[in-house]
């Protein structure tokens, strides 16, 4: 039986004239933006990684030139704060300082040449995905492999982003295919068959996506509970949206034109 898809419309009203209602993070153009789970903000340019501490201390900035430009930053778990950079093969981890924690990892080293996204599986596990071969790794810290799916979807599939929620789910994200979930262990759960996402956010219970400049909350179904999506109208958003993450009430984006970070409360 298939589940009743409810579309449910929620507009976040932000007063106009609130001077606070979006502000400029970084007036610099940036490529990567997302935070962790005690509100830290992390913004990614070129070689450069900033955290804007919630606390409002002092930001701090942690940059490596020879691993070329960060790819993706993990910050799921703020003890191993991920960082991937695809060309050169390299992953980093970091502590909730930007200071690293022992050497970098060196992908090409374990003959996995052509993994192109990499996110946190718990914090002694890593979660991989190959492109070449399609298949979805999980490694130890020491990038040993533990376990290995391989990807069976029917025509292409190139996922352009991968999520982890630690030791519960992971989300690819392919453009044809749209939103594709496994539990922890590699096993395939679900399709979201929504063609032309450009962003998502995983959570444990929900997904939002980002399509056409809209954001949706797409919620997960469990067995007693049907599949329900609501479409998220966020007041006095005017640009559109490259990249985003929200956390609490506070949705932080990247804007595709200019590539400036900004914050809106709602």
């Amino acid at each position: 039986m298939k589940h009743l898809i409810t579309i449910i419309i929620i507009t976040f009203t932000v007063a106009l004239g609130c001077a606070n209602a979006q502000e400029r993070l970084f007036d610099m153009p940036c490529d990567g933006i997302t935070t962790d789970l005690q509100g830290n903000v992390f913004v990614t340019q070129g070689t450069n990684l900033d955290m804007l501490p919630a606390d409002g201390s002092k930001p701090l900035n942690y940059s490596e030139q020879t691993n070329g430009d960060i790819t993706r930053v993990d910050a799921g778990i703020a003890s191993k704060i991920l960082v991937f950079y695809q060309e050169s093969g390299t992953v980093m981890l970091l502590n909730n300082e930007l200071a690293p924690i022992g050497a970098p990892l060196s992908l090409f080293e374990k003959s996995l040449m052509t993994v192109s996204l990499a996110a946190m599986g718990n914090p002694n596990k890593i979660v991989l995905y190959d492109e070449a071969n399609q298949d979805l790794l999980i490694t130890d810290l020491s990038l040993n492999l533990l376990s290995k799916t391989h990807i069976t979807f029917p025509g292409e599939f190139h996922p352009t982003d991968m999520q982890v929620v630690p030791e519960h789910r992971i989300a690819l994200l392919d453009t044809i295919h749209g939103i594709c979930l496994f539990d922890f262990f590699g096993t395939f759960e679900r399709e979201i068959p929504i063609p032309g996402i450009k962003a998502m956010q995983l959570m444990k219970d929900q997904i939002i996506y980002l399509k056409d400049n809209k954001l949706y909350r797409y919620s997960l179904p469990t067995s007693s509970t049907p599949m329900n999506v609501e479409e998220i109208e966020v007041g006095h958003l005017w640009n559109r949206i490259k990249q985003f993450h929200i956390f609490q009430n506070a949705l932080y984006y990247i804007d595709e034109r200019a590539q400036f970070p900004y914050r809106i409360w709602f």
